[in-house]
């Protein structure tokens, strides 16, 4: 039987005195100081708050645990089910301190609870959420309950719920939902005694990746239901984008927004799925930005947008890598050493922009940029016909991949001290070293292109690509 997590309208209620505990306790030997083995009963007599997604009733399943804060205290205790698996009542189990006293507050699933902090009872809704055919993991959908004297607690579901409908064809390889305005996971908090109050983001993240989905079989008839439980929110127009990549290397991505999903309420989205051959996307960096990148020829690498270091393609400087600075001035070699002049530079790593950027991202080698010049279209740009002050080289993709650009500014190079050519010209390290202390570079102005070799220990531009 599978499990759907609509806790809302649960009751926990007090199963056993705590005089009989402390018997209990005096023969059991795992009694602890201090402690009281207490029993709550988890039922569902109330009226439960239903969503689109199922009208089922509330099942629970082995190891389920809720966690309980009494009192003031800011400690809470586990409580796991003992009894009632697959049904929709339960007994919980666990420990808590003999002096412990009403309110009681709890968080379902323990792993959910965050804390407590003044007013408000903290839980979290994770980035990371596993695919669970027509249904979700239990740890997505937190919930919280109080109650102010008594020791029964009404359960209230935090999340609202997204279900993708998909049909297609195509063998998923990963997805994730993105919004650009609102915080739809990470940790929030909401009042303790009003878990139906809207709730406040902590440190919250906009962004969901959907896990153990890799192999899912699209079906041009049948849907996949896929279900995403995030932070209630009002998703304006186009302010949410699925992304999707299938095991070909091929991609999906489309808008989603227009509609409202309140706590406990849920939003079905159909949707159809063409992937189509990306030669276009993101990937972040180590600091968490967004950098685009471009694909220039069939099979080809793909290519960051703009230098690493640079924060425009609109400056001339702070683009090198040793020798000298790349924009705060810090030293970096070509291997990512410092350098003083004095020690022996050979081995060590030679990706550069990985280190950098990341472990999605490494400096193109001697190959990536010979092939860069023989399939593309390949013109210089002065200042003026790049209509912004910076002159360089726009490589421009043929055929299918006409529409798209790479710009490489003519940054110059750090030598001795002192940046040299810049406008004039560029040179860009590759990752292929020649020699002793030389690499590969690209140098390029207004008469054309070659590959050559230099002295790793002098400053240049670095552009990096994906890492496959």
């Amino acid at each position: 039987m599978k499990k759907l997590i609509y806790l809302a309208g649960a009751a926990l209620v007090m199963m056993a005195s705590a005089s009989c505990e402390k018997k209990a306790d005096v023969q059991n030997p795992e009694s602890k100081k201090g402690m009281v083995k207490t029993v709550f009963s988890a039922v569902s007599n109330e009226s439960k708050e239903k969503t689109s997604i199922s009208g089922s009733d509330i099942l629970w399943s082995a190891d389920d645990q809720v966690k309980i804060y009494a009192g003031t205290s800011t400690t809470g205790n586990n409580f796991t089910l003992t009894d009632g698996e697959g049904t929709t009542s339960a007994i919980f189990e666990g420990w808590i301190a003999e002096t412990a006293t009403a309110p009681y507050y709890a968080v379902y699933p323990s792993s959910a609870a965050q804390g407590i902090d003044g007013s408000t009872i903290k839980y979290s809704i994770p980035a990371n959420q596993a695919y669970v055919e027509n249904s979700f993991a239990t740890s997505t959908v937190p919930m919280v309950a109080y109650s102010e004297a008594d020791k029964s607690l009404a359960f209230k579901n935090q999340t609202a719920f997204i279900k993708l409908q998909l049909t297609g064809a195509g063998t998923i390889k990963t997805m994730e939902i993105a919004s650009a305005a609102n915080n739809i996971c990470g940790t929030f908090s909401v009042s303790k005694t009003d878990p139906t109050a809207a709730s406040t983001a902590v440190t919250g993240a906009k962004k969901i990746t959907v896990t153990n989905i890799e192999g899912t079989e699209l079906d041009a008839s049948e849907a996949i239901n896929v279900i995403i439980a995030l932070a209630p929110a009002n998703f304006a127009a186009n302010d949410l984008t699925l992304s999707m990549t299938a095991t070909d290397g091929k991609a999906f991505s489309t808008k989603l927004g227009g509609f409202t999903v309140g706590r406990s309420q849920g939003k079905a989205v159909a949707i159809n799925v063409e992937f189509v051959t990306q030669t276009t996307g993101e990937a972040e960096t180590k600091d968490g930005t967004m950098v685009k990148w471009v694909q220039l020829w069939e099979n080809g690498p793909k290519w960051a947008e703009y230098n690493v270091g640079a924060t425009s393609v609109g400056e001339y400087g702070g683009y090198y890598c040793w020798g000298g600075t790349y924009e705060n001035g810090e030293g970096i070699t070509w291997m990512d050493d410092h350098y003083t002049g004095s020690e022996d530079i050979q081995g060590g790593s030679h990706d550069t922009a990985k280190n950098l950027w990341g472990d999605k991202w490494q400096m193109p080698t001697e190959a990536d940029y010979r092939a860069l010049i023989a399939s593309c279209d390949v013109d210089w740009k002065s200042e003026s016909e790049r209509g912004h002050g910076v002159a360089g080289l726009l490589v421009k993709g043929k055929g299918d991949y006409s529409g798209n650009s790479v710009f490489f500014p003519a940054a110059g190079y750090y030598y001795d001290g002192r940046v040299d050519n810049a406008g004039s010209g560029g040179s860009y390290w590759s990752s292929t070293p020649f020699g002793g202390n030389n690499a590969y570079y690209l140098l390029f102005d207004s008469n054309g292109q070659i590959m050559d070799s230099f002295n790793r220990h002098n400053g240049q531009s670095v552009r990096a690509v994906l890492a496959e």
